[in-house]
């Protein structure tokens, strides 16, 4: 299926209110010649001619005259169209929904959530709290918030802020099993980690030397 070339038609329409080529290109801030080519070019098109042309005078032909009403209805809803989309964008209106980790969500999105709907109270936020990885695109979501290195992916991604974590471990653990006193030990004690976070955890000692460690 070939396109119309709305181009063309809405300077159809144009030159049909202006009554010339040049009134119409001076009012849609093209040359004449663009406009005289796009004419050429629907004429070609629709296999007939829109104009009868002389050095004096302008008028539409007979099949010229029902596609000019045609072509004036384009114009119109393309307008009413740019409008709506001004209207839109400047209102500030429509649903996000976005997903976050369960407690980053609670105890760090909620209140700037809360806040954000105040200032724009057209918009409706979705906010969902899962430690589960999302799909993006297949669940619908617009922004989600990941704590992760994220694998290699065509969605856009932005780094908002790092986050601290801790090594814990209970008294109760520690009086059995003991103490560890360099990273390098972990390996041998029984590890809880963040199942979303990939990889080993790394630890840097004040030398600068890493150590990597598996949980199991």
């Amino acid at each position: 299926m070939r396109l119309p070339d709305l181009e063309a038609w809405a300077i159809f329409a144009a030159i049909v209110e202006h009554r010339s080529f040049s009134g119409a290109a001076d009012a849609i801030g093209l040359s004449k010649a663009t406009v005289s080519k796009a004419i050429t070019r629907l004429e070609a098109h629709l296999g007939q001619s829109l104009f009868h042309r002389t050095s004096r005078r302008l008028a539409l032909t007979e099949a010229g005259k029902p596609l000019a009403e045609h072509a004036a209805r384009i114009l119109a809803e393309a307008l009413a169209a740019e409008e709506a989309a001004r209207d839109g964008a400047s209102g500030h209106s429509g649903r996000i929904r976005l997903a976050a980790p369960m407690s980053f969500g609670i105890t760090n999105v909620a209140h700037l959530v809360a806040d954000f709907l105040v200032a724009h109270p057209g918009i409706e936020i979705d906010l969902h709290c899962s430690d589960a990885r999302v799909d993006i695109v297949a669940e619908g979501f617009d922004i989600a918030l990941r704590i992760a290195d994220l694998p290699d992916s065509s969605l856009r991604a932005r780094r908002l802020c790092g986050i601290s974590t801790h090594l814990i471990a209970s008294p109760a653990y520690l009086e059995k099993h003991g103490t560890p006193t360099h990273a390098a030990q972990l390996g041998e004690h029984r590890l809880l980690g963040y199942a979303n976070v990939t990889g080993p955890w790394r630890f840097r000692g004040p030398g600068g030397a890493e150590v990597a460690v598996r949980a199991a």
